[in-house]
């Protein structure tokens, strides 16, 4: 089937050729202006304490449509992904669209690209300290320094999206995340996954593991720890910079998402070399970040509302982004893009080194080695029921 894949692909081708106080000055704007109640949400010459209506005479009471509105709990959610962004950018902005709704009106959200209320790099500071409410990003944006944190983002060779969840969800991947994150004072929520993406744009074509050695390489997490043990030289940039870097001669090759995301950023004008499958990343997750005090004080039913919705966007990420990726492929092709498949050679070379960088975590890490150790005892207990219930 991925032969086949390829083969269209080609015949296509053929045919027609944050600190948490560095705060930015629109947080205080944000404070003072949209996230304060509506001014009818107070009757006229009352006064508030906490979340209680005071009134004027001792003994009026507020109305229980205004006692909503002075309990409601208003969250600012800053995303590491533009709003743009086809796909990742799309998930936290349907948190803002469904959870007034799912909450009975007791959540309000405002979501934030990032650089707006904070910078970028402080955006997990300011969730610690309760500067703002939430981020969504990857479980290893959390703690970038956190290894146990690459095992709930994606997994070279590791589960496709259905096994991945599998564990997640049933097998004790929840509470193992949950867990490593309390520690660092924050509650998190899977509220996205992605299908394999590709595995990087080279300038020219890699025909061997040699040639790996050397070449400047954009990648990440713990795909980039196995490019490196194969001799590349690995530079962890953001977003922004990877096309001035590729311009500038710099870079050789860089790994980023799926087709449809890279086609929008443009890698296609400066490299031609398309390769696939996406060993680095054969599933991706995506999480809600709280401030932990933030999430205790919501009540149990606007939890249950937050779970409820980033499981659907679960849902909606990997359904959709599953069914748009042939077309954003077949248009990168026809730009005159050569998708490649890696070589079984070059396959078995990267899975080789990957053992050892694993290896090498498990030794040294204690957390790391804890999920590890979990995640394969309930691969190999799937693994037969794999091979019994599926028909290939």
């Amino acid at each position: 089937m991925r032969n086949t894949i390829i083969g269209i692909i080609i015949g296509v081708v053929t045919g027609v050729m944050i600190g948490a106080t560095v705060v930015a000055p629109s947080l205080k704007k944000a404070h003072e202006g949209q996230l304060r109640a509506p001014e009818n949400a107070i009757p006229a010459g009352a006064e508030t304490l906490g979340n209680d209506l005071i009134g004027t005479n001792s003994e009026r009471r507020p109305s229980p449509a205004t006692e909503q509105l002075a309990s409601a709990h208003r969250l600012r959610i800053v995303s590491l992904y533009a709003s743009k962004t086809p796909i990742l950018g799309e998930l936290p902005q349907r948190l803002k669209a469904a959870l007034p709704a799912a909450s009975g009106g007791r959540l309000a959200v405002s979501v934030y690209d990032p650089g707006i209320l904070v910078k970028s790099t402080d955006t997990l500071n300011a969730v610690k300290s309760g500067t703002i409410e939430a981020m969504f990003a990857t479980p290893s944006q959390f703690d970038p320094d956190a290894a146990v944190l690459q095992l709930f983002t994606a997994i070279p060779f590791g589960p496709d999206a259905q096994e991945y969840l599998a564990w997640y969800y049933h097998g004790g991947g929840r509470e193992l995340f949950q867990g490593a994150m309390k520690k660092r004072g924050l509650h998190t929520t899977l509220c996205g996954a992605i299908p394999p993406t590709s595995s990087g744009w080279y300038r020219a074509p890699v025909r061997s593991s040699d040639d790996f050695k050397g070449l400047n390489i954009r990648a990440t997490g713990l795909g980039g720890e196995v490019l490196a043990k194969l001799g590349a030289n690995i530079k962890h940039l953001n977003v922004g910079n990877i096309l001035s870097q590729f311009e500038q001669g710099e870079l050789d090759g860089a790994e980023h998402s799926l087709p449809s995301i890279d086609a929008q950023l443009g890698f296609q004008k400066f490299a031609r070399n398309y390769y696939f499958p996406g060993w680095s990343q054969p599933a991706t997750l995506y999480a809600m970040a709280f401030n932990a005090q933030i999430w205790k004080d919501l009540t149990a039913s606007e939890r249950t509302a937050i779970s409820t919705i980033c499981g659907d966007n679960v849902r909606h990420a990997l359904t959709q982004a599953d069914a748009s990726q042939f077309d954003a492929l077949k248009n990168i092709s026809l730009s005159g893009i050569q998708v490649r498949r890696w070589p079984d050679g070059i396959l078995h070379d990267l899975k080789d080194a990957w053992k050892t960088v694993t290896r090498e975590l498990v030794q040294k890490d204690p957390d790391y080695a804890k999920t590890w150790n979990a995640l394969q005892k309930f691969r190999a207990d799937y693994a037969i029921w794999h091979e019994i219930s599926r028909s290939e």
